[in-house]
């Protein structure tokens, strides 16, 4: 298995996962795909966006991404440095054994080497053991609104 971060090049393997990842459990708007993909183009390769795989004989079996953003500086993060994991996926075949867990850890080591405090996600009750694991704490008092 080989373990590394995706590059413009890669971006079409990473879009048809990702697609898979989001239809296994929700309805995805006609347009999404497109929306998605002009996003990716916009933002990988930059600062803002991190996204890493787990490869085996050139396919993507496993891959997540870190969306960097910076707020003003808080008391538990001086620094106002965030990251937030998404889209944690394996594919059905290569689940347990411990191939998310590697990828999350690169993210959070990497996360660190740009100077990141803090880093949320949001979780599913699969993903809730692992990122207990990891360490991560649910999060009180955090309310989100449309607009």
């Amino acid at each position: 298995m080989n373990y590394r971060v995706l590059h413009l090049a890669d971006l079409e393997r990473f879009l048809e996962l990702r697609m898979e990842f989001l239809l296994s459990y929700q309805d995805v708007p006609e347009d999404f795909q497109n929306i998605t993909e002009n996003y990716l183009r916009k933002h990988m390769e930059t600062e803002d966006l991190l996204l890493l795989a787990a490869e085996e004989e050139g396919s993507l079996v496993a891959a997540c991404m870190v969306c960097f953003y910076e707020t003003c500086p808080m008391v538990d993060n001086p620094s106002g440095k965030y990251g937030e994991l998404r889209n944690v996926y394996t594919k059905p075949a290569y689940r347990r054994k411990g191939i998310s867990e590697k990828l999350v850890g690169m993210a959070l080591e990497k996360a660190k080497e740009r100077g990141v405090a803090k880093m949320r996600l949001h979780y599913t009750d699969d993903g809730l053991p692992l990122y207990q694991k990891l360490g991560f704490v649910p999060e009180e008092r955090y309310m989100e609104k449309d607009l």
